[in-house]
């Protein structure tokens, strides 16, 4: 009888592999991970779109009426001839920008098209990035970003 047990138990320690089950729990944890990653991929994706096509753009502008206000000691008039000059200087490729006499920039980010490399950014259909500048002592010191796109994206708040 000690010879039956001891085969069986030489038998189970010989025996190399993984069973249906074991394969089973595998493929499950595999995938509720992908379930996951897949989402905070395709935002990281958006993101890095954004931040490649779009934000030179917005920084450039910034930076303008920046150095507008900071010489000035005003904000620029609503969507003056002095801001079409300064929008020149920006890459507006993928959207376009408007201001508001307290400074506040709203950009409107193109994203409709299916060929368009920010289609996925909102639905397909077109959002919203708004700038508002922070000042200090007569100086921006930051924007504060906000707007439809900014919330989707958790962009909202200083930048």
């Amino acid at each position: 009888m000690t010879h039956k047990v001891e085969t069986m138990f030489i038998r189970m320690r010989e025996s190399k592999g993984f069973t249906l089950v074991e394969l089973m729990i595998v493929v499950a944890i595999i995938g509720i991970l992908a379930a996951v990653a897949v989402p905070y991929y395709q935002r990281y994706i958006q993101k890095a779109r954004l931040t490649s096509l779009v934000w030179p753009g917005v920084h450039a502008i910034e930076t303008n009426i920046a150095s507008y206000y900071s010489l000035n000691n005003t904000f620029l008039a609503a969507n003056s001839a002095t801001f079409t000059s300064m929008e020149a200087d920006a890459n507006t490729k993928y959207f376009t920008a408007t201001v508001a006499a307290n400074g506040v920039v709203t950009f409107v980010i193109k994203a409709t098209g299916a060929t368009s490399p920010l289609h996925a950014l909102n639905g397909g259909t077109n959002g919203t990035l708004t700038a508002t500048p922070n000042t200090s002592a007569g100086k921006i010191i930051s924007w504060t970003m906000g707007g439809s796109l900014a919330t989707s994206l958790g962009l909202t708040g200083p930048q």
